[in-house]
């Protein structure tokens, strides 16, 4: 029996919080018979190899299979999962995030109502270390934390696409706009398949209730962890580019620029209302710009 759904977990070196993914996926309320769920090891090097094999061996109820993807890269661990898959809906859960329980049965309700659909993203509910959203975070910068809410009624993502950690498509779609590009990384391999998307005239359907909950790592938070992920996704974000007319590329540079005057204004309206922790805004949008610029490769 075919499955209606494929749930591709792509995993590196996430020994701590794959069990808590691999549990929740296990735990569905669709049929079992309806779903399988891809364990795309990138070369991990902790026990997630002999964790993902525990756990289908406690598990022989739900159709779990394990892959190692020796290439290193999110896009090369994803194309894997795609060609391994065997579902008419193949979907994307990161290895730190746990599904709520109709997760599946509503992914496939969703595709089955709108059908002039081929992806539908859905809410990405952080979950921070001290179960606090920080201080600093607003609403224009859920980026950084991957966070999705575009309210509780289906509408189409427009400017914005799904996250990759909640995202998912009709397997008939990758014969048309092909694979992930393997030169990109942090979220611009996300870009690049939904620009696929577009060429082609469609857009990603937003799905409330199709829901992750997605653990933010300690690590992340800290100055040193929103420098460094600011710098990776400026940098990557000039590599999408790279293939593309010189003029993207100058347009990019221009946003960037008027975000950064817009964070200033942001940061006085932050001031005025007596939240100063949220001008961090500021440094994430200087911080992308510095790594757009200093693109390599």
């Amino acid at each position: 029996m075919q499955p209606e759904l494929s749930i591709i977990i792509c995993t590196y070196n996430r020994e701590d919080f794959l069990p808590f993914a691999l549990q929740s996926l296990s735990q569905q309320s669709l049929d079992n018979q309806q779903y399988e769920v891809l364990i795309i090891d990138n070369n991990s090097t902790d026990r997630t190899a002999t964790l993902s094999h525990e756990f289908i061996k406690q598990h022989p109820d739900v159709n779990l299979k394990y892959f190692l993807e020796k290439n290193q890269g999110l896009a090369y661990a994803r194309n894997r999962g795609i060609k391994e898959s065997s579902g008419r809906v193949i979907s994307f859960i990161d290895d730190d995030a746990e599904a709520r329980s109709d997760y599946a049965m509503n992914l496939i309700r969703t595709f089955q109502e709108y059908s002039d659909y081929d992806a539908i993203g859905g809410k990405v509910i952080p979950i921070f270390p001290e179960k606090k959203e920080p201080a600093w975070l607003s609403r224009y910068i859920w980026g950084v934390v991957a966070k999705v809410d575009k309210g509780d009624h289906p509408v189409p993502f427009k400017k914005k696409v799904p996250a990759g950690c909640n995202m998912a498509f009709r397997n008939i779609v990758f014969e048309t706009i092909g694979l992930f590009n393997t030169q990109l990384a942090h979220r611009c391999d996300d870009l690049y398949i939904f620009g696929k998307l577009k060429a082609i005239h469609k857009v990603a359907l937003y799905a409330p209730d199709v829901v992750v909950y997605h653990h933010i790592p300690p690590e992340r938070m800290d100055t040193a962890g929103i420098r460094r992920l600011s710098l990776d996704l400026g940098s990557s974000h000039r590599v999408y580019l790279h293939s593309r007319p010189a003029v993207f590329t100058l347009l990019k540079f221009f946003d960037y620029t008027l975000k950064i005057g817009a964070s200033v204004i942001l940061s006085l309206g932050f001031l005025m209302k007596g939240e100063p922790a949220k001008i961090k805004i500021i440094k994430i949008m200087w911080f992308s710009l510095i790594g757009f610029m200093r693109r390599k490769g």
